[in-house]
């Protein structure tokens, strides 16, 4: 059995093609969910304090301000917490009453916007959210054991846009690492 080729490549100087000769090699990708950037999720500031998470979930996912830190609604029944002493947050899932961590933060310096913060998953995938760049700032998430990222967040108008990258589109991401990613950048920005 033959499969189609996800890829075609026109030689050179090909005539049939629709515009005639080229003098470069046209590559046209049929796989559209697959392409190298493409928006995901936006983070935006809630009016009452907060944040709000589109793009993850079916409905958005906001976090409300409590005593602790935050709950969440849209995601399921989740909580953050600050923890001072590791200056980071911690991630909570209340299934039947009981809650358990499903992950966490952890900044590892003084600075919180310089610091490249850890985040770790209840799985125990490890990734780095780290500010890049002095003249295009942005955010990028990844592994601290591989080079690259899986996330690219800028901010736009207000708000911050994540795209996946190519390795982005392959990570099967839980609702709790966009949590935990958007969380911080919304502290790395002053929103909280």
């Amino acid at each position: 059995m033959r499969f189609p080729r996800r890829t075609a490549i026109r030689p050179f100087f090909d005539s049939e093609h629709p515009e005639g000769p080229r003098d470069t090699p046209e590559i046209s990708l049929r796989d559209l969910d697959r392409s190298s950037m493409r928006p995901a999720v936006r983070l935006t500031r809630r009016a009452g304090g907060g944040f709000r998470i589109e793009g993850v979930a079916a409905a958005p996912i906001d976090g409300v301000p409590d005593a602790a830190g935050f709950v969440l609604t849209g995601a399921g029944p989740f909580g953050l917490e600050w923890n001072a002493a590791e200056r980071g947050w911690i991630l909570n899932s209340f299934v039947a009453g009981s809650g358990r961590e499903v992950g966490r933060t952890t900044t590892w310096g003084h600075e919180p916007v310089l610091a490249p913060v850890s985040v770790l998953l209840a799985d125990g995938r490890l990734f780095r959210l780290a500010m890049i760049g002095a003249s295009d700032p942005r955010v990028e998430l990844g592994r601290w054991d591989l080079p690259g990222a899986y996330l690219v967040g800028r901010a736009t108008a207000g708000a911050w846009e994540l795209e996946r990258t190519a390795a982005g589109t392959a990570l099967e991401a839980p609702p709790e690492l966009w949590i935990l990613t958007c969380v911080d950048i919304g502290r790395l920005d002053g929103w909280y």
